[in-house]
């Protein structure tokens, strides 16, 4: 009889013996091969000898084809990693487990987790290493989207918990800023105007003095837009410090800066897809005009601490009661900025130039703060209608609800009658009347009763019962009037 064919062990160089044996060893190789990981085996000069079917899909080569190369050449682009790996193991008798490799095979990136540990083979005394792959791609490309859409759920929640504390204050503001009243023929035209803009995202200027209803007339451009169910967000530049309006615009990174203690969403990142209202605009720092600018070119920002550009897609909408161009000229504001801003302006007129629109206001007011302290009145005095028409309103909408919401609350009848403090009266002394007959400008009359304001209040222009506040304007904007006025004192001010 011909003695049996020793066979040999597939995808390898070894014989084995024949029997009872062969079948349990060709059991035992159908489970290899079966095997859902990749698994090779390499001797000491880092060559194959013996492989399954998985490491083989894995790159991507014939089985047969694999036995006996050095496993370097199999993945070049893994060759230094695998080399170390495998000297570490052969020199030190000791398991490695779960080294992780990224590397790319055939333009593809892709991620292992190799295990390799030490086996002596009975037979030669000699250590060959078995390699043990897992390939976790697909696993670490999951782990990465996931982390993405985590960071992308964070960056939301604190977007829509900074969004829900503006909004808390904006409900308050709506409540009180609710529409624009008047029916005079300068409010005519500058509601055209908001109408024929909102429907655009063009960038809107509007100007005009303190008190006029800047901000309304922004909110009614955002209401009557495409973006009127998204928010409006006011950032009145005037009221933050120098050292901190980048970082309340544009945001910033945990540790930018001393303070920085986490991460913060700017103002432009909570407004995308709504309207950021930019009041002020006059009072913005040099140095942040530019980086305004860029966001308005590019429509893109930037936190602080942090060099990855983020869109946003906000509309822009300020508002100044300065003469920008004049600013332009004395430096202090970006020609390039106002060009950029001005796109489409528009003027409020100021209140002594709306007629009638004075009574309307007051009424509409009265009736709000009727609400608002529990009153129940119904119409304005004649003489109090009389005065209103009469007086010139230096602080405009803003000076005629202080003295409409004071008047409500000191009113115990269902006809309100205006209050008008002594300060804000027009004087009645011979000296006074004649001052006033022969005036012949705007300018002069304001000059007149700033004066006499200033005189009454002993020149102190902040605090409780200051000339600011009886006039219904911010201090640094009488500031700025009076050195347009002319209006000094040669004592020093009392502050």
């Amino acid at each position: 009889m011909p003695e049996p064919r020793t066979p040999y062990l597939e995808d390898s160089l070894e014989t084995i013996p024949c029997g009872h044996s062969c079948r349990a060893l060709d059991f035992l190789q159908q489970i290899y091969h079966a095997a859902p990981i990749g698994m090779v085996v390499v001797d000491n000069k880092q060559e194959v000898i013996r492989l399954n079917r998985k490491f083989a899909e894995l790159i991507r080569l014939d089985s047969e084809a694999c036995i006996g190369m050095c496993i370097g050449k199999l993945l070049p682009t893994l060759a230094s990693e695998l080399s170390f790996l495998l000297t570490d193991v052969f020199s030190s008798k000791a398991p490695r487990s779960e080294q992780e490799f990224t590397f790319r095979l055939d333009d593809n990136l892709c991620t292992w987790s190799v295990t390799a540990y030490p086996v002596l083979r009975p037979e030669s005394e000699n250590t060959v290493v078995s390699l043990i792959i897992h390939d976790i791609t697909q696993l670490r490309k999951t782990e990465s989207e996931l982390a993405g859409a985590l960071n992308q759920i964070r960056a939301l929640e604190e977007k829509l918990r900074r969004e829900n504390q503006l909004l808390k204050v904006e409900i308050t503001r709506e409540s009180e800023l609710s529409h624009m009243v008047g029916s005079s023929a300068s409010l005519r035209a500058t509601v055209n105007k908001i109408r024929q803009v909102a429907p655009t995202d063009a960038t809107v200027l509007i100007t005009g003095e303190t008190g006029t209803g800047k901000e309304l007339a922004a909110r009614e451009i955002h209401h009557l837009s495409r973006r009127g169910e998204q928010p409006i967000i006011v950032v009145n530049c005037a009221a933050l410090p120098a050292n901190l309006i980048e970082s309340e615009l544009f945001g910033h990174e945990k540790g930018s800066f001393t303070g920085a203690i986490a991460r913060k969403i700017g103002r432009f990142e909570i407004a995308d897809g709504g309207t950021i209202f930019l009041d002020e605009i006059g009072e913005m720092p040099l140095e942040l005009q530019s980086k305004l600018l860029r966001v308005l070119q590019e429509s893109q920002i930037e936190r602080i601490g942090s060099h990855k550009l983020i869109d946003i897609d906000v509309r822009v909408i300020a508002a100044t009661n300065r003469m920008l161009h004049e600013e332009v000229k004395a430096g202090r504001f970006r020609e390039d900025l106002y060009f950029r801003l001005n796109v489409f302006p528009i003027h409020l007129p100021a209140l002594r130039e709306r007629g009638n629109d004075i009574i309307e206001i007051a009424n509409d007011y009265m009736l709000f703060c009727a609400r608002k302290h529990g009153r129940s009145i119904k119409a304005i005095t004649p003489a109090s209608r009389q005065h209103l028409l009469e007086y010139s309103w230096p602080g405009n909408i803003r000076e005629l609800r202080n003295l409409v919401e004071r008047s409500v609350i000191l009113c115990h009848t269902d006809t309100l009658e205006l209050e008008i403090p002594y300060s804000q009266t027009r004087p009645h002394s011979d000296e006074s009347d004649h001052s006033y007959r022969k005036l012949s400008s705007l300018a002069e009359v304001q000059k007149l009763h700033i004066t006499q304001i200033l005189e009454r209040t002993a020149w102190r222009i902040r605090g409780e019962h200051g000339a600011a506040e009886i006039l219904g304007l911010k201090p640094t904007t009488l500031e700025s009037k009076m050195k347009k006025l002319g209006i000094s004192r040669k004592s020093p001010i009392c502050w």
